[in-house]
């Protein structure tokens, strides 16, 4: 699993406080150090240059995804690299006084954790890579996500106010009609072992939810609000 001594870029995402100096600032959308775990679909729905998440301007990332295509040219190196949630471009610039052979450190079709800085090119989004490692146990993929999820839930968790179960005010604001729905399917059944059956919910759903039901599942799972359990098929609510 992912620590905070894994990487020499400052603390974890755990760490609240400004790393390297100065006087921390406050409030939520403070932009700090820390090293923010996400999915590729934060980054690639990002459009403005900055990075938001649950109210929180992202400075540094990580992510863990599957290198996909590789190419290189005389200045740095790009990485095609994806996960469940879509692809995105990382770039590692070469270093002059180095044979670039060293800074390619995995292949096509494996698994890799990136940290990096958001960049925006063309009216593209990328990571300028700063430490790129192969994983060297797959469940570092469970990991980051309970990582991401984490991070979301406590960044719109209230300061000062208790969570009281099945309140939509704050965590499920913006959510549509339907999204809702399934969710409160899916938190019906939390007190089974595995969850619910996506086969299950298409039982229980009005019919025309339906059609989009795997599109709204996956905007539960990219948002946090579900996560799947013995299979890719079992969900629980968090």
């Amino acid at each position: 699993m992912w620590n905070e001594s894994s990487t020499n870029f400052g603390g974890g995402f755990l760490d609240e406080s400004t790393q390297g100096g100065g006087t921390a600032k406050k409030g939520p959308q403070s932009n700090d150090r820390s090293i923010v775990p996400v999915m590729i679909k934060h980054i690639t729905s990002s459009t403005t240059g900055d990075l938001q998440i649950a109210g929180k301007t992202v400075n540094t990332l990580t992510f863990v995804g599957i290198v996909r295509n590789i190419e290189q040219d005389t200045t740095k190196i790009s990485f095609s690299i994806q996960d469940d949630t879509g692809t995105v471009t990382a770039v590692m610039w070469l270093e002059a006084d180095k044979n670039p052979a060293e800074n390619i450190c995995t292949q096509v079709n494996t698994y890799v954790r990136v940290y990096g800085l958001l960049r925006n090119q063309n009216n593209q989004q990328h990571v300028l890579i700063l430490r790129m490692h192969p994983l060297e146990d797959l469940n570092e993929l469970t990991c980051h996500f309970m990582e991401v999820i984490y991070f979301i839930l406590k960044a719109k968790k209230p300061a000062e106010e208790p969570t009281v179960p099945h309140t939509f005010d704050n965590t499920l604001s913006g959510m549509s009609a339907e999204q809702v729905t399934v969710l409160e399917i899916v938190r019906s059944a939390n007190d089974a072992e595995c969850g619910i059956e996506k086969r299950d919910i298409l039982t229980k759903v009005p019919k025309n939810i339906i059609p989009r039901l795997d599109e709204i599942l996956d905007f539960l799972l990219c948002e946090g609000h579900i996560y799947t359990t013995s299979s890719e098929d079992f969900f629980k609510a968090t």
